[in-house]
């Protein structure tokens, strides 16, 4: 039988997923969610390296630089190279970058909106103080371990 922790934890994770398909699957470009997912990293970080976005994947430098690839075709990124270090290649968002995140964000809304408007306000309203409880929980945990919240 799953505990309370296992099925919040699963329950979170497949909004989310299921959130970012629909998201995905509503966008006229040919955006996959992890293409959407570096999106994001690239729009928090500014700029970022490669092999960064490797690390933050988890997978090799190689399949990023092919994402990549895909996103510069597509005009949603840019590579630069850090004008400290030539060698190492950084990339940002692009203005069209940028407006896909920004429509994927307004869609993102209509959607839980949509959802939302089917519960109890109460249901809602309570929720939503516990996860921003949470958010500041592990936020107070990051910073005591050294890491940096985004």
């Amino acid at each position: 039988m799953p505990t309370l922790v296992s099925r919040f934890q699963r329950s979170v994770t497949q909004l989310n997923r299921l959130f970012a398909s629909e998201i995905v699957d509503r966008l006229d470009s040919q955006v996959t969610g992890t293409q959407m997912y570096m999106l994001h990293y690239i729009r928090q970080s500014g700029r970022c390296r490669l092999t960064e976005l490797a690390e933050k994947l988890d997978v090799k430098p190689s399949a990023v630089t092919v994402m990549i690839d895909r996103l510069v075709k597509s005009d949603y990124v840019v590579r630069t190279h850090d004008t400290d270090d030539r060698r190492v290649i950084l990339v940002e968002l692009t203005p069209t970058g940028i407006a896909i995140l920004e429509k994927a964000q307004a869609m993102r809304e209509e959607i839980v909106g949509a959802y939302i408007e089917k519960l109890n306000p109460a249901d809602v309203q309570t929720t939503t103080e516990v996860l921003e409880k949470m958010v500041l929980i592990a936020q107070e945990n990051s910073k005591c371990h050294g890491r940096h919240s985004r």
